[in-house]
């Protein structure tokens, strides 16, 4: 028989799942996220026992990853590993989180407890969106990127206190179902009864605590305060969309989304010759005016390029590449991979690539922020790591991380200063860590390469855009996205899309970028995520000071 408390935990993954960009709802919808969980909290307030709890938080969690990152099981024979992995990494999440949120549902004083579990709600998002194993995606704030007066005060906040805002609203509304099924049970409001312990109900002296519901003052206060802290939100953000963010520079740019996948096993060479085909196209469109970039998308080249540019002179057999940016006379800017020597060994990084007119890498960015256990797997230098690897999940090689933030820099036409830009790579535009970075290094412009056509889905590439606007508008700064398959577009300081090219065509963009930063640097690009520290340490604190009074009780 299946737990009713266990359908609930599945009704709030379904929900998120909804509220997040989907197949449905292309850029998903702030109407459902304020709700979504509140099925999920209203079960954690019924449960009574740790292993409740947990129980609640896998199930959560293994519904929500699955449906929402269903397009991971399209990544080729990886598939069982990449949508597995989640699925397992969140389920783990979920076993230490949902007894904290259990716990922080019990103290004697209780009119605080929404607050503080919204702040711990905040302070996992942010915890699970950093580090080593860091992966951003599924945020309950993403779905507010649709509107966007909602998000404009993440450049003083980030994304955290809108994730605060959405779980305290869900809390509230399992609040209130709680309150209405316990008074209507004859349990008073703010008083805990004991009932027969479920672990052994034989015996009659062994209870459980009943977690007691608020008073309807205690609902009616929080569910003010959240209408509060919404307006403010709105209030910031009508006013700064009326604000303008200064130009920095005019960048002439040719884009090229080819829509092939140069991953795939014998694909380079069809890869390069449609990029190269949709470059000249773009060239022509332009012409008289000389662009002052040409862009590709992440790994379009196979093989490193300083070492083997012998081979680029005659590859592609009919049009090569070192003939083909000769021709053109323009820098570009593309992905691939990139070898140094250290001592004994060749440490390979997955780079952008600013290969000059005359065919020269002028400069080079390592990825730094790798995707764990396919990018950077720990412990490889081990023969049975490797052994694993190679012969169960099938990957044979690593990348190793970037050892530092390159600030690219081009000459424009119209400026008498080089225009700076940094380079994130592939979902690294999705990391506010890195995006802050980069900015605070002195990028004027953010330019993302990315490949997302394995996932095969719109949902997975306007996931990813929703995951990167954020990063826009916390810094104030303009982002430049040249996708592979899409969403290749470029995203204004307010998050706005100024242009988008059609999703899995092969399709170019040629014309005139507008660079635009604000003066001054972001209160978020000078504190980052001291909010989402301070949820924490709040939670800490609270934690602390409860399982003292509950000692001395």
């Amino acid at each position: 028989m299946i737990h009713r408390d266990s359908l609930y935990a599945a009704a709030s993954g379904l929900l998120l799942a909804a509220a997040l960009p989907n197949e449905f709802i292309p850029y998903g919808t702030p109407l459902i996220a304020p709700i979504a969980l509140i099925p999920l909290f209203y079960a954690l307030l019924r449960s009574r026992r740790i292993r409740d709890s947990i129980r609640i938080g896998v199930i959560f969690a293994v519904i929500s990853t699955g449906l929402s990152n269903y397009w991971l099981a399209n990544f080729g024979e990886f598939a069982v590993w990449t949508i597995g992995g989640p699925i397992i990494g969140y389920s783990l999440y979920n076993s230490l989180l949902f007894p904290v949120l259990q716990r922080i549902m019990q103290p004697p004083v209780r009119a605080e407890r929404i607050f503080i579990a919204a702040a711990a709600w905040a302070g996992y998002e942010f915890l699970k969106s950093v580090g080593f194993l860091g992966y951003p995606w599924g945020l309950i704030s993403y779905p507010a990127g649709v509107y966007l007066p909602l998000i404009q005060h993440v450049d003083v906040t980030g994304v955290w206190a809108l994730s605060f805002l959405f779980a305290a609203t869900n809390l509230v509304g399992a609040e209130l179902l709680y309150h209405r099924e316990r008074v209507g049970r004859g349990c008073g409001p703010n008083e805990q009864v004991k009932i027969p312990s479920l672990a052994n109900e034989s015996t009659v002296h062994q209870y459980d605590v009943e977690i007691a519901p608020l008073s309807k003052g205690g609902i009616l206060q929080s569910t003010g305060f959240c209408l509060i802290l919404l307006t403010l939100m709105l209030v910031y953000g009508y006013r700064s969309l009326t604000r303008t963010v200064p130009v920095r520079a005019e960048l002439e740019l040719v884009m090229v989304q080819n829509n092939t996948d140069s991953w795939e096993r014998g694909n380079e060479e069809p890869s390069l010759l449609v990029a190269q085909r949709l470059s000249r196209r773009g060239l022509r469109e332009l012409s008289p005016v000389v662009p002052d970039l040409i862009v590709w998308s992440e790994t379009l080249l196979r093989r490193p390029y300083a070492r083997d540019r012998q081979y680029y002179r005659s590859f592609p057999a009919n049009d090569p590449l070192v003939a083909f940016i000769a021709e053109a006379g323009i820098p570009l800017l593309t992905g691939g991979p990139h070898v140094e020597r250290y001592e004994e060994d060749w440490l390979s990084y997955n780079s952008t690539l600013l290969i000059n007119p005359q065919g020269e890498l002028e400069q080079n960015y390592g990825k730094r922020q790798l995707v764990p256990f396919a990018e950077n797997i720990p412990f490889w230098e081990f023969k049975s790591v490797r052994t694993f690897f190679r012969e169960v999940v099938g990957i044979y090689g690593t990348w190793t991380p970037g050892p530092k933030i390159t600030v690219f820099e081009i000459a424009l036409q119209n400026r008498h200063t080089p225009l700076r830009f940094a380079t994130p790579v592939c979902f690294e535009d999705a990391f506010s860590g890195v995006a802050r970075a980069m900015v605070r290094e002195g990028a004027e412009v953010l330019i993302n390469l990315t490949n997302n056509s394995w996932s095969q889905t719109n949902s997975a590439q306007t996931q990813h855009f929703v995951a990167a606007q954020f990063r826009a508008v916390e810094m104030r700064t303009t982002l430049i996205r040249s996708s592979n398959s899409g969403l290749s577009t470029v995203v204004d300081p307010h998050g706005r899309r100024v242009f988008e090219l059609p999703m899995f065509e092969q399709d170019y963009y040629a014309g005139s970028v507008t660079i635009r930063q604000s003066p001054r640097p972001t209160i978020y690009t000078r504190w980052g995520d001291y909010l989402a520290w301070a949820f924490l340490i709040v939670v800490t604190a609270a934690l602390a000071v409860w399982e003292f009074q509950s000692k001395r009780s």
